[in-house]
């Protein structure tokens, strides 16, 4: 099996898909941060309120970089004292605008920079949930694309969390739970063939943000009524024609990371899901699978393990 990193989709011409990245650390402040990415990148760093840096840059567009929001009341709420203490365990977000994935080796450049500084990700601290947030542009809005590329990822979920493990601090919060085996076994079963049954079927077994793959802002962006319907006002889901992958850890603090193996992982999954003998396959190996007696049968993700190496044996020969 060949991944690819110029993102292409069977039936479409090969075109340059633009991809977000979103990464999530402590260690420093949203100025010290900013600061040092921009340095490190060639662009320049301003304030632009309280707690919100801007970086302009080239490469990346205008990148944001502060304190998560989803805490800003809780801080005006009690005041600097906790600020100070809250900044032990909120991350700082570094947020991209779209931009050409052969940069990542630049971006690459910035977040060791930003481990020079000081920064640290989620292997640091027990309370340290830190994440990095891929969002990649899709490559059609239809049932087809967006149908093979969801079963593909829900078919190699339980494989990547086995081959490379999320930090634990991730693992006790909500934001990334696998999905429910229900939706993987529906997909198993029959991927819908039009964009209504598609979102009817995820919004049956998922309709929360807090997966490993969050379709709902795709999905927003073409029904919002139903979206908004499903998740019940109990969470803020922006409209965005990207895939949301938030299933990577943030380990800028270790000597050697990169974003690079968390975009060859997504490769992955859209390789998958333009093999459609392999898909088949893994289908069909997931009827199966769901079709033994619980005690007899081995873990999924050592049935996935096995097809994609003989694909790739076979891929060599």
């Amino acid at each position: 099996m060949t991944q690819k990193n110029e993102q292409t989709d069977a039936g479409t011409a090969a075109r340059t898909r633009h991809i977000g990245l979103e990464l999530e650390f402590a260690g420093l402040t949203e100025a010290e941060a900013a600061l040092v990415f921009a340095d490190a990148v060639d662009g320049t760093a301003r304030q632009s309120d309280a707690r919100r840096w801007v970086c302009e840059t080239q490469e990346f567009g205008a990148c944001e970089v502060y304190l998560d929001t989803r805490f800003d009341d809780k801080i005006a709420e009690l005041g600097k004292a906790a600020e100070h203490l809250m900044r032990e365990v909120v991350p700082v977000e570094l947020v991209t605008e779209p931009f050409d994935p052969r940069h990542l080796p630049l971006f690459n450049d910035g977040t060791a920079a930003l481990r020079d500084a000081g920064a640290i990700g989620s292997r640091d601290g027990i309370l340290l949930g830190f994440g990095l947030h891929l969002n990649v542009e899709i490559a059609e809005e239809t049932a087809d694309h967006l149908g093979r590329v969801l079963t593909s990822y829900a078919l190699l979920e339980e494989h990547f969390r086995a081959k490379d493990p999320i930090d634990v601090s991730r693992r006790v919060l909500p934001f990334v739970q696998p999905y429910p085996d229900s939706l993987v076994d529906a997909l198993g079963r029959g991927i819908p063939d039009t964009l209504d049954g598609l979102i009817d079927l995820y919004l049956d077994h998922a309709p929360t943000r807090d997966h490993g793959l969050d379709m709902l802002p795709i999905f927003k962006g073409i029904d919002a009524d139903k979206v908004s319907d499903a998740v019940h006002g109990l969470t803020a889901v922006k409209p965005r024609p990207a895939y949301h992958f938030r299933l990577p850890d943030c380990r800028i603090d270790e000597d050697g990371w990169s974003v690079m193996p968390a975009w060859d992982c997504w490769n992955t999954v859209e390789a998958v899901a333009s093999d459609a003998p392999l898909l088949t396959a893994l289908r069909k190996a997931r009827r199966d699978w769901t079709g033994l007696p619980k005690l007899g049968r081995k873990p999924w993700h050592k049935e996935v393990a096995t097809i994609l190496d003989t694909t790739s044996e076979r891929d060599v020969s």
